[in-house]
């Protein structure tokens, strides 16, 4: 049973990567959030050399909020279980944080400073809930929000290039030196546990960096012209095993808009993830994979004059179905389905 139970579990993270109440909002001077179910006047993209490009103002500031939804059901059936075990989880997820531009450099790359302002958080797994505000100091105090208490009012840096993608972490040493307080003195500047402390921080960065961050086109802006792609990758998720997947990518530029003062371009991502091989037959267990489907939809809003992102609304779906067999017990198998689901929403708020 061992077997099949590390099998399983190599798989399950294997789906995952394939893929993971209202907060009060910080007083801004004005809203800037849109009704993107409002019909919006069209504008005409008549320079045929039109292009995006990541360029905010130097020391202008910009606020955001965000909306992550995520829901999974379960069903495992092992040998000699008198039945399937069934589970559910879901989660939302409301942030709000905001970026300053430090500086726009020579080369077109961007210096930002970001810092979470709020976080609340609900989830529930089958009859267990868990809340967390981060308003609430009984909440912030909790050791289990661990992640959330080093985060929280703290400044970090990234630089993004010209199109907007994420070139590196620059600085993470408020959130560093939060995880080195319950680090022994005498340890906290061991280049070690200093080294990992970091990578420990941009981890936790990374996870609010990428929300806000959009990624500009490198070609120039054509409506309704449709960019495909198709790749081939394995999936490492332990020693000697892999998951390979192809991967079906679309982008479509639906063209300009304008909503109030602001013109926003408008880009349309769809991606299908399917499994290049279905049956694992290695050690002392045969794994097949089938109803295996993972996919993703994005609209997103782009301000055409600075490349900042405005409003992205993305759906995802994960669907599969494992069945492992034991080569060594005849009859001796273990079936898993999974079902699992994701919208995220950032929105502009300032």
């Amino acid at each position: 049973m061992q077997t099949l139970r590390f099998f399983f579990a190599c798989l399950f993270l294997a789906a995952l990567a394939s893929c993971g109440k209202k907060e009060t909002a910080p007083q801004t001077a004005s809203n800037m959030s849109i009704d993107t179910t409002k019909k919006a006047q069209a504008v005409a993209i008549t320079d045929t050399s039109h292009h995006l490009f990541f360029r905010p103002k130097a020391g202008s500031v910009q606020r955001y909020h965000i909306v992550d939804r995520l829901s999974m059901s379960t069903s495992d059936s092992e040998p000699g279980a008198a039945g399937a075990a069934k589970h559910t989880a879901s989660s939302t997820t409301e942030i709000y944080l905001h970026q300053t531009v430090k500086n726009v450099r020579r080369d077109s790359s961007v210096e930002l400073v970001l810092r979470v302002d709020s976080v609340r958080l609900t989830s529930q797994r089958d009859t267990t809930k868990t809340e967390y505000s981060s308003t609430n100091p009984k909440d912030t105090s909790a050791n289990e929000f661990e992640e959330f208490k080093i985060l929280m009012g703290k400044n970090f840096s990234i630089l993004t290039n010209k199109n907007g993608d994420l070139d590196s972490i620059t600085d993470v040493s408020s959130l560093t030196n939060a995880l080195l307080k319950s680090v022994p003195d005498s340890e906290r500047t061991n280049p070690q546990v200093l080294r990992y402390a970091t990578e420990q921080a941009e981890q936790v960065a990374s996870a609010y960096i990428m929300r806000v961050l959009v990624h500009s086109p490198t070609r120039a802006l054509i409506q309704d012209t449709t960019w495909r792609s198709a790749s081939d990758v394995n999936l490492d998720v332990a020693q000697g095993l892999s998951f390979p997947v192809h991967i079906d990518a679309t982008e479509t530029v639906r063209g300009l808009e304008k909503r109030d003062n602001l013109v926003l371009a408008v880009l349309e991502d769809s991606t299908t993830t399917t499994p290049r091989k279905r049956v694992f037959d290695e050690g002392p267990t045969t794994a097949t994979i089938s109803d295996f489907r993972a996919t993703s939809r994005s609209v997103v809003r782009i301000e055409d004059a600075t490349g900042l992102l405005y409003h992205r609304a993305m759906t995802e779906m994960r669907n599969f179905t494992i069945v492992v067999e034991s080569k060594e017990h005849a009859g001796e198998k273990r079936t898993v389905t999974q079902h699992g689901s994701e919208e995220l929403v950032t929105e502009r708020i300032e």
